[in-house]
Formats: C-alpha cells, structure tokens, sequence
C-alpha cells in the first residue's frame, strides 16, 4: 500500500472514530459520559486533522476513493452505529472499542512495515493511543 493510501485509510478511521464519539455524546445517559465522549471526539478530530495536514503537505492533490476492504481495515461495523433496542449504548462502546484496537492493529502493523520511515514515530504513537481509547472505552462502559 503506498503511503498516501496508508494515511488515507487512516484519516477515513479518524473521521469514523470522531463521528462515532460525538453521536453517542449525543445520547449520552449522564453528563460525565457525555463530556468523556465529547473529549475523546475532540481527540479523533485531532488526529484527523494531523494525518489531513501530512497528506495535504507530503502528497498534494492524493486522492482516494476506499474500498470496503481498505476501511474494514480501520472499523469494525458500519460507519453508523445502531442506535436503538435495549442495550444500543453498551453495544455501541462495545463496536468503538473494536474498532480503536483494529485501528491500533493497523497503525502498529504500518509502524513495522512504514510506508515511509520518517512516519515510524507517528505511526507508533497513534497506535499507543487507539489502544488506550480502546482501554478508556471499556470503562467508560461502566459510567452506563
């Protein structure tokens, strides 16, 4: 996978993941579920923003349509969580923190095989940080 490709798939994860975030905020049961929601949205947007400025400025004029092959590699589950039935809430944390290890797994995966090796620290860190959102959402399952 090329570079540019790798970071696209990337900031697709970072855009789903911060969707995700701040649709459950919304539906948050209690305000300090909603505001540990809120930041962890703020956190993916960041992110997003970081792989969309590396892009803009190491491969200006990229552009890829995803397969859902290259996004499976990033979510688990369609972009939009269900959010209905009895336990739509635990479920829905339950497909984010899939999906934050499954991301992690990529970035760690990418980190030992770069695209380019001046991404290696990048690529390690946000792996670190797809694995501790997916430890933070396992506990904020018991904020429910």
């Amino acid at each position: 996978m090329s570079p540019a490709k790798a970071l696209a798939v990337l900031g697709y994860g970072e855009s789903v993941a911060a969707y995700r975030y701040r649709t459950l905020a919304d539906r948050a049961p209690n305000p300090a579920l909603r505001a540990r929601l809120e930041e962890m949205a703020d956190e993916e947007q960041g992110h997003h923003r970081r792989i969309a400025d590396l892009m803009a400025r190491e491969f200006p004029g990229s552009d890829y349509v995803l397969s859902a092959a290259d996004k499976a590699l990033v979510t688990v589950g369609a972009r939009q969580l269900a959010l209905t039935g009895p336990d739509f809430f635990a479920e829905a944390l339950r497909t984010i923190s899939e999906s934050e290890q499954q991301t992690g797994r990529f970035y760690a995966h990418l980190a030992d095989c770069p695209p380019h090796p001046d991404l290696i620290p990048m690529l390690k860190e946000m792996a670190r940080e797809c694995f501790d959102h997916a430890r933070r959402v396992v506990e904020l399952a018991k904020l429910i």
